[in-house]
């Protein structure tokens, strides 16, 4: 049964009324379209600050009556609080739920209309020096997780991955005889990633320590769990600060950068980085 059907039986609130409502019917509405899990987490993320900024200074949270101005006061506090970059993902994501609440039909007119995007300052992403590469390595022990963090990596900076394809990987997409990772991208679009030797000794090495477990991800947590991006990005930037790297943006997109940079440097061409990287040409 539609979830409009439900409204009008009165087995669900009415999304036009009650904004909880509505982010629950979004958000099902992403989950039957089958959106990848971590899109899914992130609007819901976006639209849980967002409805706490209308419970808190707006006269009404009821969804049919948030206005305009109520969306730019929220924009200008996500400048505010977190960054210009924060608040244009906030847009995204309110212009998409309330085009779906106009599309099925709880709102005449979205109160995005007129609601553009922040002007961000274009910055220059640096990327790892060489010797700064052989001190984050040098800096992960013969532990398991000093191996782990040694293989996560490594694995970053010699495929170019994406965190949340490298925490997406299972032991079944790694070929090992091809040295080739199956990487579920964005739009759930499959694409084959080569890795180099030494990435593969320090997959080999972390994998025979990683042994039998339920989950059949390849990078887990020191209970077993498949590791998250937060988890991960955690993992470079500790290996970042006791690297002594300083003054430098310590992140997994910084060694995606860094792999980009250097396959150009060494005489690859844009096409075929884009292929690798799963971005559109």
């Amino acid at each position: 049964m539609a979830i409009g059907q439900l409204v009008r039986l009165g087995w669900l609130t009415d999304p036009a009324h009650d904004l909880n409502a509505a982010i629950e019917c979004f958000l099902t509405y992403c989950q039957a379209k089958n959106l990848s899990p971590n899109t899914v987490q992130y609007y819901a993320y976006r639209l849980g600050s967002f409805r706490r900024y209308v419970e808190e200074h707006a006269s009404s949270s009821a969804t049919s009556e948030i206005t305009r101005q109520v969306i730019r006061d929220f924009v200008t506090a996500e400048i505010e609080n977190c960054s210009p970059s924060t608040a244009n993902h906030s847009v995204t994501t309110l212009r998409a739920f309330f085009g779906f609440l106009v599309r099925e039909g709880y709102l005449v007119e979205s109160p995005m209309v007129g609601v553009e995007k922040v002007r961000q300052k274009r910055t220059l992403i640096n990327t790892f020096a060489t010797e700064q590469i052989e001190a984050i390595l040098a800096s992960c022990g013969k532990d398991f997780v000093g191996v782990r963090d040694k293989a996560v990596i490594l694995m970053l900076f010699d495929t170019g991955l994406r965190v949340s394809e490298l925490c997406g990987l299972t032991l079944a997409d790694v070929s090992w005889t091809d040295q080739q990772l199956l990487v579920l991208g964005k739009g759930n679009v499959e694409r084959r990633v080569g890795f180099g030797q030494a990435a593969r000794q320090a997959l080999a090495q972390y994998t025979a320590r990683r042994g039998e477990l339920e989950t059949d991800a390849v990078f887990v947590t020191c209970c077993g769990e498949p590791l998250n991006r937060h988890r991960a990005a955690e993992i470079v930037k500790k290996r970042c600060k006791m690297a002594g790297i300083a003054g430098l943006r310590c992140s997994p997109h910084t060694l995606r950068h860094t792999f980009a940079v250097t396959y150009l440097r060494d005489g690859g061409d844009l096409f075929s980085l884009q292929k690798i990287l799963g971005t559109a040409i």
